[in-house]
């Protein structure tokens, strides 16, 4: 992320690190985990206390130094930025991770850079008890400010004691024991974006000490790190070795492990075009800034794309069509359930700055909107708010099953823009059952009605007609095969599921005239 700010912290305090675990059987460590399995949580459990994985470390440092070492002796551009290769030895650890866009939550809407260990516990016991895992939320990711200032006598990375006093093995096994994933933060340069530790030089180290602690996600962000580039080394490049170095160093320890990167963190995302290079390194990539709880930008960001929820849609053409199984496109955290009194103060000033509106604030309409964005766009859902003061409303939105299907479908299929010449935005995309999903979005601050037609629903010539489901209402239209009617409020989207009628079997004139009835 690229704002901070203070925060009053009052969510609970440290949970022991010894708190009772749910009975879910242990996995190994280093074990491939299938989606949706949880992971156990007999990973160390106290802050350095490597002595049982101590073997498995020393092994993964040197398979990682191994796998730089050779990185490095690949050709390099002008600069001797080494190129990363399209595959690795240890490619395959983490080749069937993310087939879906992953689910869960991130401490940093919400808790910023003061984030501490009982935010986190308390947010694991959230997703259980709102029923948010079960909708598919199971990944917990401790954003940025996790780290203590400096690390530790031997060179690793250590938790800030005073917020961790547990340490990270012992938070990841509390997430573990609850049926969760855990995900962990990190840097690409010399600092992260609250300028604690970054992972340059340290990869295979810091990679091994994230193995060992349990960690099944990390977000890399590039805080800095494009301000390291020598002179005259091609951009993209720099990016790639950058990233490609952690990645290499992560499958070198055997542990499976999403990598998520942010190439944009501190610039610009279209400079960046992660979505032209990153499918060969990450599971899914930034493709916009930082979001903030706001449904359109009205004022300019000096430069800098928008950074509300419809400010994607226009953005989404030029990478769209980039996503697919094992590799996303991400539009960053959710903003839903964000309020002034609840998000960050980091988050409160960039929607302020975006919108010229110190309270800004997604209603009910536009959250429905937001997350129906990100659903057919196909981007990662970490929810970002406080999961401990989540209203029945935002719990209801962000469990939606049939919302949720459209971003979880096995297919993966590309989102297509449809161009209208009304403001409508309108997105169509192919299914794994053969049905139809489509967007509409009325950005306007007045209400919105409009005819969609045949083609532009991308329903097939053959069809005999249609059925049209509401997503957020449930409403169902069934239509002959003409065009499809909608009316859309102020900010309002709509998600819908088409579900073509099969054309009726042609009949051999031979078999003669239907028997009438009795």
């Amino acid at each position: 992320m690229t704002l901070a700010g203070p925060r009053s912290h009052t969510a609970d305090e440290p949970h022991s690190a010894n708190a009772p675990h749910a009975a879910d059987a242990p996995h190994a460590a280093n074990e491939p985990h299938a989606e949706g399995k949880p992971h156990a949580a007999n990973e160390p459990h106290a802050e350095g206390d490597l002595a049982r994985g101590r073997g498995r470390a020393r092994v993964a440092v040197a398979l990682g130094a191994l796998v730089v070492l050779l990185l490095t002796c690949l050709r390099g551009d002008g600069g001797g930025v080494p190129l990363v290769a399209d595959s690795t030895a240890n490619r395959q650890v983490s080749a069937g991770l993310a087939r879906t866009p992953p689910m869960g939550w991130n401490s940093w809407n919400a808790f910023g850079g003061t984030v501490r260990d009982g935010d986190v516990r308390a947010a694991a016991d959230a997703l259980v008890r709102s029923g948010m895992r079960a909708a598919g939320y199971r990944y917990v990711i401790v954003d940025d400010g996790w780290m203590a200032p400096t690390r530790g006598g031997d060179g690793r990375l250590v938790a800030d004691p005073e917020r961790f006093p547990a340490g990270i093995a012992a938070l990841a096994a509390y997430v573990h024991a609850r049926g969760l994933r855990f995900g962990l933060y990190a840097s690409p340069g010399r600092t992260t974006c609250q300028g604690l530790p970054g992972s340059l030089g340290h990869e295979a180290a810091d990679a091994a000490t994230f193995a060992a602690w349990g960690v099944d996600y990390l977000k890399y962000d590039a805080c800095g790190y494009p301000d390291l580039r020598p002179a005259g080394t091609d951009a993209r490049r720099w990016l790639i070795a950058g990233f490609g170095r952690m990645r290499a160093a992560l499958d070198a320890t055997g542990r499976p492990v999403v990598f998520s990167i942010n190439p944009s963190a501190g610039g610009d995302p279209a400079a960046a075009r992660a979505w032209t290079w990153a499918p060969r390194v990450a599971h899914l990539w930034r493709v916009t800034n930082d979001q903030a709880p706001c449904w359109a930008s009205t004022e300019p960001m000096d430069g800098y794309p928008g950074v509300c929820t419809v400010d994607n849609l226009d953005a989404a053409r030029a990478w769209a069509a980039a996503g697919g199984p094992g590799h996303w496109n991400d539009l960053d955290m959710l903003t839903i359930g964000l309020t002034p009194t609840t998000a960050n103060p980091g988050v409160r000033e960039l929607a302020g700055l975006a919108t010229a509106t110190p309270a800004a604030a997604l209603d009910d309409t536009e959250a429905r909107g937001e997350l129906s964005v990100w659903s057919m766009l196909a981007s990662p859902l970490l929810a970002g708010n406080d999961l401990t003061r989540m209203t029945a409303t935002t719990a209801a939105i962000l469990t939606n099953a049939a919302v949720l299907a459209i971003d979880q479908d096995p297919l993966g299929a590309a989102p297509v823009p449809v161009p209208r010449r009304d403001g409508l935005a309108l997105w169509t995309r192919p299914l794994a059952d053969g049905d139809t999903a489509v967007l509409a979005v009325n950005r306007s601050d007045s209400p919105r009605a409009a005819t969609l037609t045949r083609a532009e629903l991308a329903l097939p010539a053959t069809a005999a007609g249609y059925r049209a489901t509401d997503l957020w209402t449930g409403t169902i239209t069934t239509l002959a095969g003409g065009p499809l009617p909608l009316t859309l409020a102020p900010h309002a989207a709509a998600l819908l599921r088409l579900t073509s009628a099969k054309p009726a079997p042609a009949r051999s004139a031979a078999a003669g005239p239907t028997p009438a009835g009795p």
